[in-house]
């Protein structure tokens, strides 16, 4: 199998989609090449799989930047509604990439093409490229596109994106959501015969592919200078605009008053980029030293080994008035370090996933109910102290398995393929 992919962030950035799609990339058993960009804004520090480039073709076109430079950028933001905000800024990019994706489908022989959204111009460039070559193909998206919740739009935003994603879904011969909701939310619009064509498949973990030396992990200083430190519980991944941890500190806050001793045995820490708006409530401020750390970003394999030896690993979503459809890719890996996870998650994808792994559903607390976070935060730590700290059932890890996933990504690419043909 000859495939042709189109990623825009790819390894070694470090971003949500560069680690998940790499990862599903990385484990497949086909040839591969994959066309994607190079945005500085973003670290090279997904360390993982240093040797990704020698097993996947590589086509990297970087992206020109916007329409409109400097002055006349600004300008165009104020007065042109839908300037570099459909599907996304990388319009330029998809234009620059389009001619080069020709040329390398051409020369290797590419029997199908996969795009992974988001951002959805990886579709819109599909999208072109089927149209021009006829290639089946295969749409994967990790979001929603026209109906995420946390992407508000305008009402001729919203339009325009719906009427893309109505082109993609349409011409798309096998689409694929990372959620059984997802699926239902995107594909209640569409006929049914649509519908028919769309799957769900999950994330993935992967605890064991390394090349080279583990690096050094960097000392816990204020986690270990805290006398009677038993455990250590861990929320590793950005938090920025609604996904904050200010519930966490409201509860961390509130316990403190009703019991001083709570916390005399239990260290929280936060490892990435945590935005520094998200740090100047009362709650947080009022929290004895020590109790909450910020480590700041670390290099990826570092961050796995840090989760593998977590006490317990914290899971913060932004709140949602309906039951949420996102399957974050750091719950998955949670699960794949096999260590019992705790959730600040409205009722949905993720809170559905924490009871099945912690086998009960006081592992979660919807963020905007500091009370039942609180409740949440007592059943963990009761179970922190007593015997029990390892993870779930096995069965539940091994459907995120990387290899697995990878299997099925490759079954379902191959569906895509035999529609095309028939």
């Amino acid at each position: 199998m000859k495939i042709f992919a189109i990623c825009y962030y790819a390894p070694p950035k470090l971003t949500p989609q560069a680690i998940q799609i790499g990862r599903q990339l990385y484990h497949l058993d086909a040839r591969v090449e994959l066309l994607h960009g190079s945005d500085p804004q973003f670290a090279d520090a997904y360390d993982q799989y240093p040797d990704f480039f020698e097993r996947i073709g590589s086509l990297c076109v970087p992206s020109p930047g916007t329409f409109f430079k400097g002055f006349l950028h600004k300008v165009a933001r104020r007065l042109l509604p839908l300037y570099n905000t459909i599907p996304d800024s990388l319009g330029p990019w998809r234009r620059r990439a389009l001619g080069p994706a020709l040329e390398r489908i051409a020369a290797s022989g590419s029997e199908v093409l996969v795009s992974f959204g988001m951002p959805m111009s990886d579709h819109l460039l599909a999208l072109d490229i089927k149209r021009r070559t006829g290639l089946p193909w295969l749409a994967h998206f990790s979001d929603p596109w026209s109906d995420n919740p946390f992407h508000p739009n305008t009402w001729l935003e919203h339009r325009v994106n719906a009427a893309l994603e109505r082109r993609v879904i349409g011409a798309a011969d096998r689409v694929l959501f990372t959620s059984q909701r997802t699926l239902d939310l995107v594909m209640a619009k569409y006929p049914p015969a649509w519908r028919a064509r769309a799957a769900v498949l999950p994330h993935a973990w992967d605890m064991d592919n390394f090349a080279g030396p583990a690096p050094a992990l960097a000392p816990a200083v204020a986690v270990a200078a805290r006398p009677g430190v038993r455990h250590v519980v861990r929320h590793i991944g950005a938090c920025y605009g609604a996904r904050s941890p200010e519930p966490l500190f409201a509860a961390l806050a509130r316990m403190l008053e009703r019991q001083p001793n709570a916390f005399d045995t239990v260290a929280f820490e936060f490892v990435g980029h945590v935005s520094p708006n998200l740090l100047v409530s009362d709650a947080y401020k009022s929290l004895p030293a020590g109790l909450v750390r910020m480590r700041g970003q670390v290099g990826y394999r570092e961050s796995l080994q840090l989760a593998r030896d977590s006490d317990a690993l914290l899971v913060i979503d932004a709140p949602s008035k309906l039951p949420s459809v996102f399957l974050p890719s750091k719950l998955v890996e949670y699960i794949g370090a096999r260590r019992p996870v705790w959730g600040i998650t409205p009722p949905g994808t993720s809170a559905d996933l924490i009871a099945e792994w912690a086998g009960s559903a006081d592992a979660c607390a919807a963020p905007d109910d500091i009370e039942a976070v609180t409740r949440m935060l007592r059943a963990g730590m009761a179970a922190l102290d007593g015997a029990a700290e390892q993870g779930g059932p096995e069965a539940v890890a091994e459907r995120f398995a990387a290899p697995r996933v990878a299997a099925a990504l490759k079954a379902q690419i191959a569906l895509a393929m035999g529609r095309s043909a028939s």
